[in-house]
């Protein structure tokens, strides 16, 4: 435990992170583009692209013979996506006067696609490495026109998040308020179902997890001694009939961890799974890691 930082360790945030890295990425026919004046997306076009983006970080890429591992959830930020940039003006004084502490992000700049699909081609070929970064959690979506922009990044960390069971307990109130409603994942639609009931035993296997990751800079539900989560579960002497995980990295609060797995179909397919019926959930920081902070989330229904 001694190589990962306790939040209480943590500095309140700052102006600006000494560590903090902003970048531009910008297609050449936008080069001589001053003011970019950005026109959010609707709802449903802005839920598609990052839908797609999710499902994309999911699996490792080769990018340019650069393999990518996989990366979590980016949650929707409406504050990234309301940012107007400006060609040559410093990225994270635009963000900072938004409102968003970044300690990293990045933008995106595209012109050409007419679409969903067009613009998701064009990330994809073009932009790799960015779309695959684990440094970023959030996401924001703007239009002109043909004229797209991405803003990804990562915010400062909060000392106010509360300590891991506070955190996990309010992840699951989240939870139970997402599982009251109908809800569509990708192209499949759930109906409401019961609220989930905390399980210190599940919470033990995501906190374990969450730490493996975070003092070993990973992210995947393999751990670094090869196990599951059925196995991970099966320690803490919980026998269970069914059982899941939602990862995520990056994120600096309960909310913005979920919001994030409501954005990605297998992820939001968990939450509102009826056949789960108890979870745990846990975060672990360490600020020398890729992503700084990593959640775990473990579901599962116990034998009779």
């Amino acid at each position: 435990m001694e190589d990962v930082l306790p939040l209480s360790a943590l500095p309140a945030p700052l102006s600006r992170s000494p560590r903090a890295v902003f970048r531009w990425f910008t297609c050449a026919s936008l080069l001589s583009v001053g003011l970019f004046v950005v026109a959010p997306v609707s709802a449903n076009e802005a839920a598609k692209v990052v839908s797609q983006i999710n499902q994309y970080r999911e699996s490792g890429r080769d990018c340019a013979g650069d393999f990518k591992p996989p990366a979590g959830p980016l949650a929707t930020s409406e504050v990234l996506a309301g940012v107007p940039t400006i060609a040559g003006q410093d990225l994270g004084f635009l963000l900072q006067r938004a409102g968003y502490q970044a300690a990293q992000a990045q933008a995106v700049r595209v012109t050409g696609p007419e679409d969903v699909a067009m613009m998701m081609t064009v990330l994809q070929q073009q932009y790799c490495e960015v779309l695959m970064n684990p440094a970023y959690a959030d996401v924001g979506v703007s239009r002109e026109g043909k004229r797209w922009q991405l803003v990804m990044a990562r915010s400062l960390l909060s000392s106010g998040m509360g300590d891991w069971e506070e955190a996990g307990r309010e992840v699951l109130d989240l939870v139970n308020e997402v599982r009251g409603e109908s809800r569509t994942c990708g192209n499949e639609t759930f109906p409401s179902t019961l609220p989930l009931a905390w399980n210190d035993e599940l919470a033990s296997a995501a906190l374990d997890h969450s730490h493996d990751m975070a003092k070993q800079n990973y992210f995947s539900h393999t751990g670094r001694d090869n196990s599951q989560v059925g196995e991970r579960v099966g320690r803490q002497d919980y026998e269970y009939q069914v059982v899941g995980e939602n990862l995520a990295a990056g994120h600096g609060s309960a909310k913005q961890a979920v919001a994030g797995w409501l954005m990605s179909p297998g992820h939001c397919a968990n939450l509102m799974n009826p056949q789960f019926t108890e979870m745990g959930a846990a975060y672990v920081v360490n600020p020398a890691s890729d992503s700084a902070i990593f959640w775990t989330q473990v579901f599962a229904a116990p034998k009779e």
